[in-house]
């Protein structure tokens, strides 16, 4: 199953930013993409902030989850992995801390672009 909505966040300075997330769920593992719209803080800059709302707003659980970005105003030329560390705050929600990007293959291209 794919869902995709629009997602709104307050950017660095507290600029409105808003992304695409689309989320292909299959015997419990999310694959999440941000999809960066160029409209205010870029989701490469957010990536911690992103990946915490998204988690916490979806009710999943981190471990269960794989995420990328990519960008629509330079064409979906790249699609990269975004590997966090979490941790879980005193009020139970999740945290994305200490992102590290490195290139996705083709496949995530195909099933998020088809």
């Amino acid at each position: 199953m794919t869902r995709k909505f629009f997602h709104e966040f307050k950017g660095f300075g507290r600029i409105p930013s808003r992304i695409l997330v689309k989320i292909y769920s299959d015997d419990g593992e999310n694959i999440i993409l941000f999809e960066d719209l160029d409209e205010g803080t870029s989701v490469t800059n957010s990536s911690e902030t992103l990946a915490s709302e998204i988690t916490n707003k979806m009710g999943f659980n981190p471990g269960d989850c794989t995420f990328f970005e990519t960008y629509s105003q330079y064409h979906y030329d790249s699609f990269d992995e975004i590997k966090y560390t979490w941790a879980k705050k005193p009020d139970g929600k999740w945290e994305a801390k200490s992102p590290r990007w490195k290139p996705a293959g083709e496949g995530i291209r195909r099933l998020f672009m088809e």
